[in-house]
């Protein structure tokens, strides 16, 4: 029986349907198989070959061009068949303003080159350059004040309204946008588009299942309907799982004076309670997050970013929510990871509850005054005990923070539970915190009451020049031979080295004689 003969062997790759008891097909089915094994193993590697842009999976003009349409594919037959059976190389995508409807086609091509994987597509409309620098061209939004626009706004006339209703579907969108002007005009588009005798019923902007969206911090005319003008349309939003939002910040967006406080974020309280996962990044005074999060009763993680800010409920005690809070905090009974960025003080823990919490992520704005009881560890541990998690929370991670050591041993020596234990850019005195858990464990009747019973991993990372690790060293040796888990540190060694500093040999060997059981890891810090 020739090729031609062969039965097809088509639906044995789209199901697990076993083989047909044909004579030839499992030798065909062999050798099909070992082509497929041999581009596949090619395709896996090909994925390593060039970073990601901004951290999402989404691959830009010179990763597409550089890595894909023209070495990888022109090498060879086999490795243009990797390429384009590697479902995993199309999968992400990021687009600019000059990407306009005569390059509609590449795009919908490249993504349906990734077969039934998910879709990931950026935008970037902040410039017209490629270099991301400031005085780059930008699109004529940016000029509020200046009348009306001869120009059409860049994020409207690009090929991403037309995606967004009749191209394929995605399953996640960062949309950059220069403010929200852009983001109307945008939605307008698509409004009329939908309007159109092909449209169909379900658009991919309705169908997304994660969303992130971005204002850029530019310097704007004062206005009286400015503020109206930057909130606006956030309540066209579409009923996502995941949402990311970042507000343009306060000190760029508004004059000095300008009052943010009775400006309404309008996202819908309907999209919130559908949400598992909500990023919000708002630095405007006022009570806008207590507004948006008691509507969180389906979010699982949530990270709650500051800005330069630090806090936007400064000064507003005497307001009736905070003080409905604080007599009655909210509930968010599903949330098991909650992150904070760029805090400069955490009193909105003070207003809420967390049952399910699990990991705990704080980021503080770095500065040079050690932060205050009242701004930093008395919340944190009102928190946990009101949510009755003290001891169930399994991983703390603290970030860019200067803090007293017996502030910081008072949070983390009743965290019982951790499996993982962070110290990120934390100055804290090492000698004085390692002694406290050093001598806490001394007074120990059994292991079950040591710090830590089941840590399995401990990073302190960043470290400033002159820091000792072997505070750390002598802790976990004093700790004795059962203790098992993962020591990771990172710090910059100074080109003059007034201070010895143990190596990772050092630190390997010490805890190796001691019997620890510590795996130690010294990694560069980043």
């Amino acid at each position: 029986m020739s090729e031609d003969e062969t039965p097809s062997i088509s639906y044995l790759l789209d199901s697990n349907t076993p083989p047909k008891p044909c004579p030839n097909q499992s030798k065909s089915l062999l050798s099909k198989v070992e082509s497929a094994s041999s581009r596949e193993v090619l395709g896996h590697i090909f994925t390593f070959l060039h970073p990601y842009e901004h951290e999402e999976k989404v691959r830009n003009a010179v990763g597409r061009a550089d890595f894909v349409s023209l070495r990888l594919s022109r090498v060879c037959k086999l490795w243009r068949e990797a390429t384009l059976v590697t479902h995993e190389l199309w999968t992400g995508l990021k687009i600019r303003p000059r990407h306009t409807l005569e390059s509609l086609e590449s795009v919908e091509a490249w993504f349906s080159r990734a077969g039934s994987l998910p879709r990931r597509l950026q935008y970037e409309g902040w410039t017209l350059g490629d270099g991301g620098r400031f005085d780059d061209p930008y699109c004529s939004c940016e000029d509020l004040d200046s009348g009306p626009k001869l120009l059409p706004c860049l994020l409207a006339v690009s090929a991403l309204p037309q995606l967004l209703t009749n191209g394929p579907r995605l399953d996640h969108l960062t949309l950059m946008c220069a403010n929200t002007a852009c983001f109307g005009h945008f939605l307008d588009a698509m409004d009329t588009l939908r309007q159109g005798p092909t449209t169909p019923a379900s658009r991919p902007w309705d169908t997304l299942r994660s969303l992130s969206v971005k204002f850029r911090d530019t310097m704007l005319q004062p206005d009286s309907q400015l503020g109206q003008i930057i909130v606006s349309h956030l309540e066209r939003l579409p009923i996502v799982d995941s949402l990311e939002v970042h507000l343009p910040s306060s000190w760029s967006a508004f004059a000095p004076n300008f009052d943010t406080s009775h400006l309404e974020v309008k996202i819908l309280p309907n999209l919130i309670e559908r949400l598992t996962t909500f990023y919000i990044s708002c630095t405007w005074s006022g009570p806008h997050l207590l507004k948006l999060l008691p509507h969180c009763c389906n979010v699982e993680t949530l990270t709650i970013n500051f800005g330069n800010d630090g806090n936007p409920l400064r000064d507003m005690g005497d307001h009736p929510l905070v003080q409905q809070y604080s007599a009655s905090p909210f509930i968010l009974p599903k949330l098991r990871t909650l992150c904070t960025r760029l805090a400069q003080d955490l009193r909105l823990l003070h207003l809420f509850q967390a049952p399910q919490l699990v990991n705990l992520d704080i980021g503080m704005i770095p500065t040079t005054e050690k932060a205050s009881e009242d701004d930093f560890s008395s919340p944190i541990t009102s928190l946990l005990e009101r949510s009755g998690t003290a001891q169930s929370l399994r991983t703390f991670q603290l970030r860019a923070c200067f803090i007293d050591a017996g502030q910081l041993f008072s949070i983390i020596s009743n965290l019982t539970g951790l499996t993982t234990l962070t110290l990120d850019n934390v100055k804290v005195e090492m000698d004085r915190l390692w002694k406290m858990f050093k001598d806490r464990d001394a007074a120990a009747q059994q292991w079950h009451d040591l710090s830590f019973p089941n840590l399995e991993k401990l990073e302190i990372l960043q470290l400033p020049h002159g820091c000792q690790l072997e505070p750390i060293v002598d802790y976990i040796k004093e700790r004795g031979p059962s203790l098992k888990f993962q020591l990771i540190t990172s710090y910059k060694i100074p080109e003059i080295r007034e201070h010895r500093v143990l190596s990772e040999e050092d630190v390997r060997q010490t805890l190796q004689f001691s019997l620890s059981g510590v795996r130690a890891s010294i990694v560069p810090s980043v």
